[in-house]
């Protein structure tokens, strides 16, 4: 059995969603799912140094409530049990502060700051209406090439 399985190279401009990356509710902290994924973006970035990317955070919607972060300093980026600090804010922040823990992990294997960029856009870019049962994945990260 022979599987045609292409592989895609990404351009300047492209923009790929990070399907298996997932955060705890109101949280800014990656489910431990996550970290495969996140390792192979860690990869990707180490094999192409010239690379630049711009991390883009969506959420489902645009109401304030609770974020849960990390302690500043805290590498934990999987993991609920450790000290956290809870604030109130708007979706476009808890997107932002997803996208910012996404390069701190980076950060955390080497990759130098100045290859990314951050955005956060709370629910302004919806795949689904937020009420949709497939709602849940307008909350993602996706990755967008800006040099390579």
């Amino acid at each position: 059995l022979i599987a045609d399985f292409p592989l895609q190279r990404y351009d300047v401009g492209d923009i790929a969603t990070m399907y298996n990356v997932f955060f705890f509710k109101d949280a800014v902290i990656m489910k431990p799912i996550s970290e495969f994924e996140m390792n192979g973006l860690v990869d990707m970035l180490k094999e192409n140094d010239e690379l630049r990317i711009k991390i883009h955070g969506h959420t489902n919607g645009n109401a304030r409530g609770k974020i849960i972060m990390l302690e500043e300093g805290s590498e934990n980026f999987f993991t609920l049990n450790q000290e956290l600090v809870e604030k109130s804010g708007t979706a476009k922040e808890l997107s932002l502060q997803r996208a910012e823990v996404i390069k701190d992990y980076l950060i955390s294997y080497g990759i130098a700051e100045d290859r990314m960029e951050v955005i956060g856009w709370g629910g302004k870019k919806p795949i689904y209406d937020k009420f949709d049962k497939l709602a849940i994945k307008n909350v993602r990260v996706e990755i967008e090439i800006l040099d390579q």
